[in-house]
């Protein structure tokens, strides 16, 4: 009588085999997923703010306006961030300054009030909610003005109160060497027109009459007694 034969199943290297494959399975689908790698930068989950269209803007007027200045123009609301009032300002070493000033922070042609290069120094009278932009200048209060005095008998340019850093009188205005020169006389420091008594260019030594509680302002020039 022939051996019957052994099934396979009943073989001890076959148990051995479904072991192993047991034990593969399991420890893969019980392994905990490893957390992502680190690359060391940071994105933050937080909304960013939308620039102000508006403030940006501003800005780039400005800059449209100022060459040869890498300084970044500030905009202030009038009573908020500066109390109204006179103001002296000192434009930076060898350059000029520039202020603006508007009744919004739009650029509409009709909210803008004025705007203004200046050498050296000038003088300005703010009102509340107006909004002033400075470049390349440092506001001081007025009773802090530091006003230069005449030096051999010539004063350099800037903007000048007739009867309180200069005396009343006849004066003669000389240009610059090669430059055209600018003046402008008015019986306020708010720059408005309807304040304006005199305003002009020149290329010449031109006379000037100051009066008390006059404000003159001059550029590419200097004043002589």
């Amino acid at each position: 009588m022939a051996k019957q034969k052994e099934p396979i199943y009943m073989k001890w290297w076959v148990w051995i085999i479904i072991f192993l494959i047991t034990a593969i399975i399991v420890n893969y689908t019980t392994e905990e997923a490893k957390p992502p790698q680190q690359t060391g930068q940071y994105t933050s989950t937080q909304p960013q703010p939308d620039a102000d269209p508006q403030e940006e803007e501003l800005a780039a007027q400005v800059m449209r306006n100022i060459t040869n200045d890498q300084r970044e123009p500030a905009t202030f609301l009038i009573g908020p961030d500066l109390p109204a009032g006179e103001y002296f300002v000192m434009a930076g070493t060898g350059e000029f300054g520039y202020l603006l000033l508007t009744r919004t922070q739009h650029l509409d042609v009709s909210d803008l009030i004025w705007q203004k290069h200046f050498e050296n120094h000038t003088i300005i009278t703010l009102q509340d909610n107006q909004y002033l932009t400075v470049k390349n200048a440092t506001l001081l209060p007025i009773d802090d003005a530091i006003v230069p005095n005449f030096e051999n008998n010539r004063l350099l340019a800037g903007t000048y109160r007739v009867g309180i850093d200069i005396p009343p009188g006849i004066y003669t205005l000389f240009p610059s060497e090669d430059q055209v020169g600018f003046f402008e006389i008015t019986d306020s420091s708010q720059f408005l027109i309807s304040h304006v008594r005199e305003r002009r260019n020149f290329n010449e030594p031109v006379i000037i009459a100051l009066n008390l509680g006059d404000y003159l302002t001059f550029m590419r020039a200097e004043i002589q007694k």
